[in-house]
């Protein structure tokens, strides 16, 4: 093999490899598309003579072919005999799978292409340690840092790149809110007095400590005052690992006693000898750990990152570069897709709510889906369905309800296409990236959106710019937990046909989510232009956003919500109507209580409890938020 490499020979042979397996699938390229191809493989080859460097993300459009462009420019390495090791992370293995199988099917010896998992099962074997030309691995494997010598390096010298599919984000952050560890401190108290086990009491005993401290140094920020929420450092007592070791093992052997608590202490507990930051929010309060996950060592990354342009957390990391030659609406139009939004609430706690109050019944959530479901099927009788729910959750199962739900009422899950594809296909969030098949379901029904907490959010903040003291003021916060909903409602739809492209122009596909949400559009807009939005009244849920005069009142409110002292936690209905000087009349005391019911957690950090306005910090528990 030869390493006198010829970049533009090697970019167009790229090229050629990736548009002739786009057009083998039916995709029919417009001169942007294969442009911005081109661009993004040309940029590859300048990592492996050294003319390009550092982190680049590309924000390419999803379907649009960057993971195949990820096999054509392996493929197009070995053909042209350029001896260069580069490495390919993706967020599932058998992802990884089917790329390694890919890159055998287009001549790659299968000697020359590494795959280490750890994954019973998996459709592909691991190959372990041995040392590869072209080594695959998961994002996990690359954010831990395990195995850095076999994807980072190869033969003891530097990888020429890693290519590494999805954002890239650089910091693994844990978040946990003040009340929820005295909560599980509640627990553990009492089940280590009852067995008189003295390793339990010990245990007990320290996070006690811990949260103690925790809480004292929240009360002095509290009392300082911070702004621009930065937080305020503190550091909790000392112990040896091994004795941490040994606590650790107790809590999964005491998790049904602790009732779901011992994960929150085992996470306490695993950063308790690291640097801490306690934090205020509008949610609530508490302590974050922020590590730096991806190794300083890779420093030559290519990021195949389609939610680039509205993920704010991936335009935060000062290491990498965004490539931003085209504009979105030159390289795929959505005037083929429909969004239906229904203005109900879509958090995890309202869907979940749903169910439970509905006991022997259908639930509203999954009377809404079928309503969607037959309506779409009268004007189509072929069309087929995908539907994002949430995970299991303790002993509800919302994706398991909802089917049965559906069978209650006469689906036939089981129906198949005229294609002899399913009819009705089923994900879970978490779910959302990185898995393909699903590009024949023409309509995909968002039952619930993920939400992420305010706490989370201002810790990922600060970890992607590598600063703990970093500000995370609440408009902040606000905007990011936006745009990571964004983020997923954009991957989730993507998994439907609107995933393909022909000639710039997204396939027709019929998008429904459930969030209450008015700012969703804006954002959308930057990934999927020309989208046709309506928002029809929903069936069976409660709508969640009154006329304008609601709208109008709920702007009111926040206002007036923000001038509250943070040391307040609750107020009554009777005194903010008091503040905002509308007692009396009736019109607008309608307008306030639709406002009111408007208020969502994860947005605002205030949640209305019976007659009165409970800030984030008491409201755990009940209020709607993932």
């Amino acid at each position: 093999m030869t390493n006198t490499i010829d970049r533009h020979l090697l970019a167009r042979t790229a090229q050629d490899i990736l548009t002739g397996d786009l057009e083998t699938r039916g995709n029919i390229l417009s001169d942007m598309h294969r442009a911005a191809l081109f661009e993004l493989v040309d940029h590859m080859a300048g990592y492996t003579t050294g003319e390009e460097s550092g982190r680049k993300a590309f924000p390419l459009p999803t379907g649009m072919g960057k993971t195949s462009a990820l096999v054509a420019f392996t493929t197009a390495l070995d053909r042209l005999g350029y001896s260069v090791p580069v490495s390919v992370a993706a967020s599932k293995v058998e992802a990884l799978c089917s790329i390694k199988r890919e890159l055998i099917a287009h001549g790659v010896p299968p000697d020359r292409v590494g795959l280490k998992h750890a994954v019973p099962g998996a459709s592909e074997p691991s190959t372990g340690n041995d040392e590869r030309l072209f080594q695959l691995v998961t994002h996990v494997r690359v954010r831990s840092g395990r195995d850095f010598d076999l994807f980072g390096t190869y033969q003891g010298k530097p990888r020429a790149l890693c290519l590494y599919d999805e954002t890239l984000l650089r910091a693994d952050v844990l978040a946990f809110n003040e009340l929820q560890v005295r909560m599980a401190l509640g627990a553990l108290g009492p089940l280590a007095e009852d067995r008189g086990d003295m390793a339990l009491t010990s245990l007990h005993a320290y996070l006690v400590e811990c949260s103690g401290i925790i809480k004292a140094t929240l009360d002095a920020l509290m009392v300082s005052g911070d702004p621009l929420r930065q937080g305020m450092p503190v550091e909790l007592p000392f112990r040896e690992e091994a004795t941490l070791q040994a606590w650790a093992a107790l809590l999964p052997k005491n998790s049904r006693e602790l009732r779901g608590q011992a994960d929150v202490l085992g996470q306490l507990l695993a950063v308790s000898q690291e640097s801490l930051q306690v934090l205020t929010t509008e949610q609530g309060r508490g302590v974050i750990s922020v590590r730096q996950a991806v190794p300083a060592a890779l420093r030559d990354v290519v990021i195949l990152d389609a939610s680039g342009p509205i993920r704010e957390l991936a335009r935060m990391d000062p290491s990498v570069a965004m490539v931003e030659s085209f504009a979105p609406e030159d390289l795929k139009s959505f005037e083929a897709v429909e969004v239906h939004q229904l203005l109900a609430s879509g958090g995890r706690n309202s869907v979940e709510q749903s169910f439970t109050m509905a006991r022997q019944e259908t639930a509203a959530i999954s009377r809404e889906v079928l309503g969607i479901m037959r309506q779409d099927l009268k004007e189509d009788p072929d069309r087929a369905f995908l539907v994002f729910s949430f995970v299991k959750r303790g002993s509800l199962d919302v994706q398991a309800q909802l089917k049965t739900d559906l069978q209650r009422a006469g689906v036939d899950l089981a129906s198949v296409t005229r294609e002899g594809k399913p009819r009705y296909e089923f994900l879970t969030w978490g779910q959302h990236e990185g898995l393909n098949g699903y590009e024949h379901c023409t309509t995909v029904i968002l039952a619930g959106v993920l939400h992420r907490a305010h706490m989370d959010i201002s810790a990922m903040i600060k970890g992607q710019q590598n600063h703990l003291q970093a500000p995370t003021p609440g408009d902040l916060v606000r905007h990011v937990v936006e745009s990571e909903l964004a983020h997923a409602v954009y991957q989730a739809a993507s998994r439907g046909s609107c995933r393909r492209v022909n000639n710039g122009k997204a396939r027709a596909m019929r998008l429904y989510l459930i969030h209450r949400g008015l700012g969703l559009k804006t954002m959308l807009d930057k990934v999927m232009p020309g989208a046709v939005w309506s928002w029809p009244e929903p069936q069976h849920l409660r709508k969640a956003t009154a006329d304008g005069r609601a709208a109008a009142m709920l702007g009111q409110l926040l206002e007036y919500l923000r001038t509250v002292p943070e040391t307040i936690q609750k107020l009554s209905s009777k005194a903010v109507k008091v503040g905002l000087n509308i007692t009396g009349d009736r019109v607008n005391e309608d307008a306030f209580k639709d406002a009111a019911g408007a208020l969502e957690l994860s947005r605002h950090g205030w949640v209305r409890d019976g007659r009165s306005l409970v800030r984030g910090s008491i409201a755990y528990g009940f209020t709607d938020q993932a």
